[in-house]
């Protein structure tokens, strides 16, 4: 099974006029939509890695990019030294 990953997709100023009919078309790409941040043109959500290189093809797209995450030291743990 493929792992899934968190992206963020970027939607053309002509797509944001149409922003349902892309985001559906996202869907139909494999997109699990998370969130559609309307008035900022983006839409979040997971996909599998397989699927992930189709979201630019989509009518209506300008980026995708893959979401990054942090993770802070437990509050307890090991510190470094400065």
């Amino acid at each position: 099974m493929e792992p899934e990953h968190e992206v963020i997709v970027s939607v053309t100023e002509e797509g944001m006029a149409r922003l349902d009919r892309v985001v559906a078309d996202l869907r139909a790409a494999g997109l699990v939509v998370r969130e559609v941040l309307g008035p900022l043109g983006m839409v979040t959500g997971s996909v599998r890695a397989g699927t992930a290189a189709t979201l630019p093809d989509v009518p209506g797209v300008l980026d995708v990019e893959y979401a990054r995450s942090y993770q802070l030291p437990p509050e307890n743990g090991p510190r470094e030294r400065r």
